[in-house]
């Protein structure tokens, strides 16, 4: 397989990961922050449905995954949502660099709305300020 191959592989498990996350936190919110994990999901269902009709050989992927800490209530829900856009905006950025130069618009949009997304839930948890410096470089 390819750099790219494998880069868009890792996205794809990487956007199941987050749909099965912001199933499982979206539990513990209310009010805003529960319209914000609904748009969360929505928008990591569209890019893997993206990348399942782009992709000639989609990856397997795993039916429940481990979650990195117990979710319990909004606090540790709103972490899991931060951890979840901070480690999709790896895998983005890396397929951003597997990318050959004219075909990095679509993957650095991605690699944007996740660091947009981990943003609002930066801010959701009270974090100031919300954004870091180089999205992707590490989750």
């Amino acid at each position: 397989m390819s750099a790219i191959d494998d880069a868009l592989d890792a996205a794809m498990r990487g956007e199941d990961a987050a749909i099965y996350a912001y199933g499982i936190l979206g539990a513990h919110l209310t009010g805003v922050a529960l319209a914000l994990a609904r748009q969360g999901e929505a928008s990591h269902r569209d890019q893997r449905d993206a990348l399942l009709e782009t992709m000639s050989d989609p990856p397997s992927t795993d039916v429940t995954y481990a979650l990195p800490f117990p979710v319990t209530d909004a606090a540790s829900a709103i972490r899991l949502a931060v951890n979840v856009e901070e480690h999709c905006a790896v895998l983005w950025r890396a397929v951003v660099v597997a990318s050959a130069p004219t075909d990095r618009t679509a993957p650095l949009g991605t690699l944007a709305d996740t660091a947009n997304r981990a943003a609002a839930w930066r801010r959701a948890g009270g974090a100031t300020p919300g954004t870091a410096a180089f999205p992707g470089l590490s989750a």
